[in-house]
């Protein structure tokens, strides 16, 4: 495991710009930071879509009894999404 510390500075005063953001990465062999920067990046968008799903599709609102249950939930919501978006793109 590496963790990284990304820092955004000012130009000319050096000062912080933004909030330090740490990412980790697990792996064998570790990337070139250009290709964590991309990887970094689609997480983003996956981000929103888990955003999405819990508050739009409503992920988190039934109450499953069982860890069985959960995991059978929380596999259909990517399929239902997908579902969703080929039917408005068709």
């Amino acid at each position: 495991m590496t963790l990284i510390l990304v820092e955004r500075l000012e130009a000319v005063t050096g000062q912080l710009k933004t909030q330090p953001l740490w990412l980790v990465w697990v792996g064998i062999q570790m990337p070139s930071l250009a290709e964590i920067w991309q990887l970094y990046l689609r997480r983003f968008a996956l981000e929103h879509w888990y955003r999405l799903a819990k508050q739009t599709l409503h992920w988190t609102v039934p109450k499953l009894s069982t860890p069985e249950q959960c995991q059978r939930w929380s596999d259909l919501m990517p399929l239902v999404t997908w579902q969703l978006w080929l039917a408005r793109v068709c």
